[in-house]
């Protein structure tokens, strides 16, 4: 009776040292990317060696002996807000190349949620961690930077906390938008949006706003519209506030993120208005429905891949060892002019 075949083992570092003609030091060496002491030739005779054998080094063995994880976490605001999902992309395309893994959290713009991913993160030995935060935990995101554990924030940054950040050049970007918008002739522009305290982002994009049309002596400097989600028909009375006080004017609304933008345009429908015919319509984030909304809808579409193709970078730098002060890399965003944002002259048919 035949034996039923055993699968064949895998290859171990011996065997790669054997079939190379060098030691397990030697291996070690090049698995960990620690190439300075190697010659080219043993290099080429050392990859040659891991492909005929199929090795695949354990990572678990591979962390212990380096006090690392090989592991990074993320954690999201919102992971529903396309702008998130796009970050997500950027940085896994980086994090997987590097023979990384990631765990990824979704807090729905919860600080206690966040708190309790943040002390679940560090309790698993994640050798760093890339967040789209709350900007309310400030003193637990201090404490896992002291045990130097690499951050990068995205989207927003902390007052504070001393570590690197990846965003948006916003200030660039309202200004080109918001310099548009007037080019266009709108006498009436309301900015609309979630709560703009504690959260950079939305501050740098309002603050820009209201410079530039207190510059050109704009009347739209009040028209800052907030709406907090939790508080049922805040927003709906924002919204009817601004149409009824805009009543007879050439006007447009700016959404500050895409997620005001899908309530916004929503809403608008169900009130039978009509994008551009009745009120002018823009925002942050180009969203793959932005064209084919109405004649298009004019966009402030984020380098959100680039965002987080940087954010994993800067991590893995920093985990590397890069000590150097903190830095904050600012990404040019880009103004796509569509049909939701006629010129007052324009005829609109």
């Amino acid at each position: 009776m035949n034996q039923p075949s055993r699968p064949p083992q895998k290859a171990t570092i011996a065997d790669v040292a054997k079939a190379a003609g060098v030691s397990k030091t030697t291996i070690s060496r090049y698995l960990s990317g620690d190439y300075k002491s190697i010659s080219e030739a043993t290099l080429q005779r050392i990859k040659q060696s891991v492909k005929e054998l199929r090795y695949r080094p354990s990572r678990l063995a591979r962390g212990l002996r380096q006090d690392r994880s090989y592991s990074i976490g993320m954690i999201f605001a919102d992971i529903s807000n396309p702008f998130s999902t796009s970050v997500l992309k950027g940085a896994e395309d980086v994090c997987t190349k590097q023979g990384y893994s990631m765990i990824v959290c979704n807090t729905d713009n919860d600080p206690e949620k966040e708190k309790n991913y943040i002390s679940m993160l560090h309790a698993q030995r994640v050798d760093g961690l890339i967040i789209h935060p709350t900007c309310q935990n400030l003193e637990n995101l201090r404490e896992l930077s002291e045990d130097q554990i690499p951050i990068v924030l995205i989207d927003r940054r902390i007052p504070g906390l001393k570590v690197d950040t990846v965003g948006t050049d916003n200030d660039k970007a309202m200004t080109e938008a918001t310099g548009y918008f007037l080019d266009q002739g709108f006498e009436r522009i309301g900015f609309f949006s979630q709560p703009i305290q504690h959260v950079s982002s939305r501050i740098e994009r309002a603050r820009t706003f209201v410079q530039i049309l207190a510059a050109a002596g704009h009347p739209s400097v009040d028209d800052i519209y907030e709406y907090e989600p939790r508080i049922q028909g805040q927003f709906d009375e924002q919204l009817d506030r601004f149409i009824a006080e805009t009543q007879g004017q050439y006007r447009m609304i700016f959404a500050v993120n895409v997620v005001t933008q899908l309530k916004l345009i929503n809403a608008l429908q169900k009130r039978g208005l009509r994008i551009p015919e009745d009120v002018g319509f823009a925002g942050v984030d180009d969203s793959e429905w932005a064209p084919v909304v109405g004649s298009g809808l004019t966009t402030i579409a984020q380098p959100t891949y680039e965002i987080g193709y940087k954010a994993m970078e800067r991590i893995l730098e920093r985990i590397a060892g890069d000590n150097g002060p903190q830095q904050h890399f600012a990404l040019s965003a880009n103004l796509i002019t569509r049909g939701s944002t006629p010129s007052r002259n324009a005829k609109i048919l």
